[in-house]
Parts: structure tokens; sequence; C-alpha cells
């Protein structure tokens, strides 16, 4: 009975080679799809993801499936937003005089991931971060 198994099995070698081989493959495919799929992020940078299971954040990194899923990156770091009205363009005040002023604006979004998620689907993570 043995012995029949094994002259099976040379008769069918190159045969179970190929299905090794075309296993082997596979499983290095599976493992590159599995590892293209965890995107990390960098510092200052918030990883949306929205689609199947709702809005996900992440500060460090996360799964994405991409026909299911689609990932956004917001920028929370700090931004500054400078308003000048000088010249032609200046202020009138009450008493007829023009003003020339400038103000300057420091706007972040907190690190939580309510406050996160808050901002990406009131105004968009691209626009929030620009």
């Amino acid at each position: 009975m043995l012995n029949l198994i094994i002259c099976n099995l040379t008769m069918a070698g190159p045969i179970f080679y190929v299905l090794i081989i075309v296993g082997v493959f596979i499983f290095i495919g599976l493992i590159t799809a599995v590892i293209k799929m965890y995107n990390k992020s960098l510092q200052g940078q918030a990883l949306v993801r929205t689609g199947l299971g709702g809005t996900k954040v992440s500060f460090s990194g996360i799964f994405v499936v991409p026909v299911i899923h689609k990932l956004e990156i917001m920028d929370i770091t700090l931004k500054t937003i400078v308003i000048a009205r000088t010249g032609k363009e200046g202020l009138i005040c009450q008493d007829n005089m023009r003003a020339d002023i400038k103000v300057t604006f420091f706007v972040r979004v907190n690190q939580t991931i309510e406050d996160v998620k808050q901002v990406a689907q009131s105004i968009g993570a691209h626009r929030a971060s620009s």
C-alpha cells in the first residue's frame, strides 16, 4: 500500500511541484496586497477612512480596501491666516478716516477623533488641510 502511494507521488511529481509553485506565488501576492492596503500617517496628519463601516479616523495607521473604502489625509498642523487691508482697501472708521489693518489668525484642528471626524464631515479633509 505504501509502495503504491509513493509510486503515485512520483508519477504526479511535476504537477505537484507546479501546484506548489503556483501556491507560493498566490501566497506572496496575498501578503503583498495586505501590506499595500495598510497606510501609515506622518506626524501632523490624520487619516480619515470613509465607506463600508462608517467614518474611521486614525493618527497612526489604518487598513484601506481600495474598492470598499476611500482614504483622505487631513493636515492637522497649525495654519496661519493673514488678512491685511491697506491703502484703498483699508477700513473706513466712523470718523471717515481710513485705517490700515493687518490681522493674523492661527487655526488648527484638535487631535481628537471626534473633532477630526466633525471637520472632515462638515468641510472635507482636503479643504480643511489647505
